[in-house]
């Protein structure tokens, strides 16, 4: 009874279930797959809410809210989202899954200015488009094959859901090159910071050195742990949540190590070297790995690139000139156009894709 009165109360004021307690569940879910107990994602949720890192701050935003961006595209976003409440409500809904949990790991490692479902409802809108544009091509190009009324239908929601899919996974790709930018340079910028350290320069220094010496995004992370320490977070505080956010692994275990010493008392130069070495020695094993492994790669794209469209043509023109075989309409020119113009290069794309992201920097 006492609930249901509440909730009344809660009506009348026009409350609703804000922004701010769908995030905290999620970010207690995604503490919860990283490992933590469910005490400590509450303890670790409850911390971030209290210090008002910009997990919480960012999330709060609703798709609405993109009306007041000063991009044109987002306005109408914005607009469109305001005036169609189930749209914002389905975005919120994404925003609420496993996926948005994912997608707000990967915006909050790319320092994005955009929440979850603010990011959702302009990955949906720009969907709308490239899948509109592509229905077009697709159904123009193949109309002497296809009905183009029954095609366009099918190619705009394959392509609305290719495009959307796509747009949901690029911050994690995003955040992966992040990533990798970051182990890169990460060796000469662990040798910096030690010798700060050693110099006798305090840490909020030695991280504001680190910040301003052109690390690219190592150098973007540190300044953000001083902008978070100047709002008062705690040193520690803002080093644990470099370390939860990144996704060079080299980086969190550099940051934990660091987070050890400064609580026990270690000698925080000696250790930044030491973890600046087994960085340097990790990084040549997975140039080695690498290396191994794209031998084969090659091979495969050479099948895909030469020997795959050879063969193609050679068993187009043994069918050509061998009606009698009764397999000249197997692959006709309609086919061998498909083939070579879209199975071959998206072939391809793909290769050159898993190499791009399988490399180590």
């Amino acid at each position: 009874m006492a609930k249901n009165i509440e909730v009344e109360e809660r009506k009348q004021a026009g409350y609703r279930k804000t922004d701010v307690e769908t995030i905290i569940r999620r970010m207690k879910k995604v503490y919860q797959e990283r490992g933590y107990s469910e005490e400590e994602a509450k303890a670790l949720v409850l911390k971030r809410a209290v210090t008002g890192t910009r997990a919480i701050d960012i999330e709060t935003m609703a798709p609405k809210d993109l009306v007041k961006s000063n991009n044109a595209l987002l306005r109408i976003v914005g607009i469109v989202f305001s005036r169609f409440s189930f749209l914002s409500s389905l975005a919120e809904k994404i925003a609420d899954s496993d996926i948005g949990s994912r997608l707000m790991r990967a915006l909050d490692s790319v320092n994005s200015r955009y929440s979850t479902s603010q990011y959702i409802a302009i990955a949906m809108f720009v969907s709308l488009f490239s899948a509109f544009i592509l229905s077009l091509l697709f159904t123009f190009a193949l109309m002497d094959i296809a009905d183009p009324v029954v095609m366009f239908p099918i190619v705009f929601i394959t392509s609305y859901l290719f495009s959307f899919f796509i747009a949901l996974k690029l911050p994690e790709s995003n955040a992966k090159r992040r990533g990798k930018n970051i182990d890169k340079v990460l060796p000469f910028a662990l040798r910096h910071f030690a010798t700060e350290i050693k110099a006798g320069v305090g840490i909020h220094k030695a991280m504001r050195a680190i910040a301003n010496s052109g690390y690219g995004a190592l150098s973007e992370e540190f300044q953000r742990v001083i902008d978070e320490i100047e709002k008062g977070v705690t040193t520690e505080d803002a080093l644990e949540a470099l370390a939860n956010r990144t996704e060079s692994d080299d980086l969190a275990r550099s940051i934990l190590h660091i987070i050890r010493a400064l609580r026990t008392g270690g000698n925080l130069s000696e250790i930044l070297t030491k973890i600046a070495d087994d960085v340097s020695f990790n990084l040549a094993v997975r140039m080695r790995d690498f290396s191994e492994r794209l031998t084969l790669i090659s091979l495969f794209y050479m099948m895909a690139g030469v020997v795959f469209p050879v063969f193609i043509s050679v068993l187009f023109a043994i069918f050509s000139s061998a009606p009698s075989l009764g397999l000249a309409g197997v692959v006709g020119p309609d086919i061998l156009m498909m083939i070579y113009l879209i199975i071959i290069p998206m072939s391809l794309g793909v290769i050159l894709y898993i190499i791009n992201v399988t490399q180590p920097m």
